[in-house]
């Protein structure tokens, strides 16, 4: 089961919910506000990590945070374009126009909420200080917290209201003015049941408007406020108003603004159609009367709609190192998991291996006996045929010199060694006809590279001849070639 913690955290109040989720379904968990007057931000921590561990929850696994709307700068503006991406390149020239600050010291979101009659995009743009975004984040860090998801509380206001109220209250072509009464402000919001159309902040909240001496002024701020709206290019005129938030004690505020603006006003109350667990009290003593919960209670009662998010770049850097790091665990848990196959396979073919061993050992010792003496056989038969093998005998050469000898040569001496080479030694009356013997041996097959080691010259029983040694190394495949064709001869 799934748990999102829901944040608030103003600069005089830290709202906290935690919804569960069941079968698609969220329903509220826990819920606590404290006050953060003179609290540094060491003890925000602990209270957050104090109220999860009253919830007995660890780690939740959403986590969105609601920023405030008197932190927050709206503008609408109008931009000659549909496309997302030229609209956005648009957005980041204006956002520098729209606050006394540097480009670097903001951070903004925005949200197409139409097209005027133009083909305009109509955008609602919001601005918050960059380290106001920091703190939070700061906050959360010290209680092992984190998220991606900072959103307007406006938003979350607008998605509450949406389940507090029947659906026809809320028909998709009115709009509708939404007074959402905090502590020390009340967001005064313009809107349809899909989107915000206008939001100002009117520095009047429940404090301030439980002094009857203040109405006045307050109404007389909502009339400007309906003006500006008008101005904004808020073509709809709001067909009703619903009060929210901090409204124990606003029942009388709602009839005299009644009467005032001529409208059909409704006072809604915080837990009205939203669900909650059992061991939630509906009523936790003051903790509504004090300040609005219908932000929070909206972001985590609707976390599918599409709302105006703040995004801090070393937050998104953190959260595109998280998705990295999360694929990596991926890939290596497929790895580890593809190993342990590939070794459970190699596992069964080993053991396969093993009980064929076994049968072949089994299969040995049966044929044991009969075969004791085969390897004697075999290394008698093996002797015999090497004595047999008459391929390189010497009978083979001397056949092939005495084919290849002419008469002019007469054979003093041969000499062999075995497998290497033959040695002539020979007369002959000419040298010329040394040489052509030379010539005969080197076109014979069996005979590679002869070598002449010596010629002399002598008389012999008083004639003159030529006595000669060659060196005739044996070209080896050509005999055993040759000995294939005459072996049957010899």
């Amino acid at each position: 089961m799934n748990t999102t913690l829901v944040l608030e955290i103003g600069s005089v109040w830290l709202k906290m919910a935690a919804f569960r989720s069941a079968i698609s379904a969220f329903y509220l968990k826990g819920v606590s506000a404290a006050s953060l007057v003179n609290l540094p931000e060491e003890a925000v921590s602990k209270l957050i990590a104090d109220f999860l561990s009253h919830l007995k929850v660890t780690r939740p696994q959403n986590i969105i945070v609601s920023f405030p709307r008197n932190s927050v700068t709206l503008r609408n503006l109008r931009i000659p374009s549909v496309k997302p991406t030229e609209i956005d390149d648009m957005i980041k020239l204006h956002v520098g126009r729209q606050v006394p600050y540097a480009k670097e010291e903001i951070i903004s979101g925005y949200r197409i909420i139409g097209k005027d009659t133009m083909g305009y995009s109509k955008v609602m743009l919001a601005i918050v200080h960059r380290e106001s975004i920091r703190k939070v984040f700061r906050i959360l860090e010290r209680a092992g917290l984190y998220t991606d998801r900072v959103e307007l509380s406006s938003d979350g206001i607008l998605s509450w209201l949406c389940k507090a109220v029947k659906p026809f209250l809320m028909k998709p072509e009115e709009a509708f003015i939404i007074l959402d009464m905090d502590s020390n402000f009340t967001d005064f919001i313009v809107s349809n049941n899909e989107n915000i159309l206008f939001s100002r902040v009117i520095a009047l909240g429940r404090e301030q408007l439980e002094d009857e001496t203040r109405w006045q002024k307050f109404m007389g701020e909502m009339k400007q406020t309906i003006v500006i709206s008008q101005g904004e290019e808020v073509l709809q005129k709001p067909s009703k108003i619903f009060i929210t938030g901090a409204v124990e004690s606003m029942k009388s505020l709602a009839s005299r603004i009644e009467v005032e603006f001529n409208l059909p006003v409704q006072v809604v109350e915080p837990l009205v159609n939203v669900p909650v667990a059992k061991e939630v009290s509906k009523s936790p003593e003051g903790l509504f009367r004090q300040t609005s919960f219908c932000a929070p209670l909206g972001l985590g009662l609707d976390t599918v709609k599409k709302k105006i998010n703040f995004v801090l770049p070393e937050a998104q850097i953190r959260k595109t190192l998280k998705e990295r790091s999360r694929d990596m665990i991926f890939l290596g848990s497929a790895a580890m998991y593809l190993i342990l196959v590939v070794c459970g396979i190699y596992g069964e073919k080993m053991r396969n291996q093993q009980a064929l061993l076994g049968l072949l050992s089994d299969r040995y010792k049966t044929i044991a006996a009969d075969a004791q003496d085969l390897t004697q056989k075999t290394e008698r038969i093996k002797k015999v045929k090497s004595k047999m093998d008459t391929k390189t005998s010497a009978i083979n050469y001397l056949y092939e010199v005495s084919k290849l000898l002419p008469p002019e040569i007469i054979i003093l001496n041969l000499s062999f060694e075995k497998g290497q080479k033959l040695i002539v030694k020979g007369r002959a009356q000419e040298m010329s006809d040394v040489f052509k013997f030379i010539t005969t041996l080197e076109g014979s097959p069996s005979f590679k590279d002869i070598q002449t080691r010596y010629t002399t010259r002598k008389k012999v029983q008083g004639k003159d001849v030529n006595e000669f040694e060659l060196v005739c190394p044996f070209e080896h495949e050509a005999i055993k070639k040759k000995t294939k064709i005459t072996g049957g001869a010899l």
